[in-house]
């Protein structure tokens, strides 16, 4: 069975030769891919640091291993993208991200300061261990102080991250970026919503699930949890779908 994924129509130059040989049994997971792409930076003179985000990978993934070291290559010279390619014997892409700025642990406030006061910024970490696909709450992420410039990719404050759906698993005290976070939908497949049937002086509303994920505005699938007939209806606030 040949596995691809994310096949880019770009052609790459490969650093492979600088790489240890890879084992050509077995079945590969994420963290087989994450440890080719710390081999090739480390290879390039830009080594990672164990933290560093590397992603987004499903971590219950199990491929056919590499007979020889994968392929990487920047996905183009403006990107942080790079794009993990094996040749064989059976041939699959990845695309990932590497965040390297947000690598190292971001100390907790309370830094003694030798030679007076020195300006601070807040970014915002992971208390705990997060997997990818969490929805951020409040609960589980905290703002710290840092006396390094974050820039303007990493987030500031609990008020822009809450509700923000991670792209890339963290670890406690990593800072959150842009980079590895993206606007959760407002319905999620699977969930329960409200359908809604609106006309001349009536209302109907009945409960559903929806078969597809759906942010607000968006024309979805949804079934009608009491006959079993799917719909399409249109995502409101709330986790109303309206139905025509």
């Amino acid at each position: 069975m040949k596995i691809t994924r994310f096949i880019p129509l770009i052609a790459f130059l490969s650093l492979g030769a600088a790489l240890p040989a890879f084992a050509a049994d077995g079945v590969w997971g994420a963290e087989n891919i994450r440890q080719a792409v710390r081999d090739y930076m480390a290879g390039s003179g830009k080594p990672l640091a164990d933290t560093a985000a590397i992603g987004p990978l499903d971590e219950r993934m199990q491929i056919p291993p590499c007979a020889t070291v994968p392929t990487i290559a920047p996905r183009s010279a403006y990107s942080s993208s790079l794009v993990v390619q094996c040749a064989g014997p059976q041939v699959w892409t990845f695309n990932v991200r590497v965040d390297a700025q947000s690598a190292a642990p971001v100390a907790a406030s309370g830094k003694a300061l030798a030679n007076g006061p020195v300006q601070r910024w807040h970014v915002v970490v992971p208390r705990a261990s997060l997997p990818v696909g969490t929805i951020l709450t409040a609960a589980m992420i905290e703002e710290r102080e840092t006396d390094i410039a974050p820039g303007g990719a990493f987030l500031k404050s609990l008020d822009e991250a809450v509700g923000l759906r991670l792209t890339a698993a963290l670890g406690p005290g990593i800072a959150i970026t842009t980079r590895n976070v993206a606007r959760a939908p407002t319905i999620m497949k699977g969930e329960t919503v409200t359908l809604t049937a609106e006309g001349e002086g009536f209302v109907i509303a009945t409960p559903g699930r929806a078969e597809e994920d759906g942010y607000e505005g968006d024309l979805v699938a949804v079934k009608n949890i009491k006959s079993g007939i799917v719909l399409s209806g249109r995502v409101a606030q709330g986790g109303v779908v309206l139905v025509r």
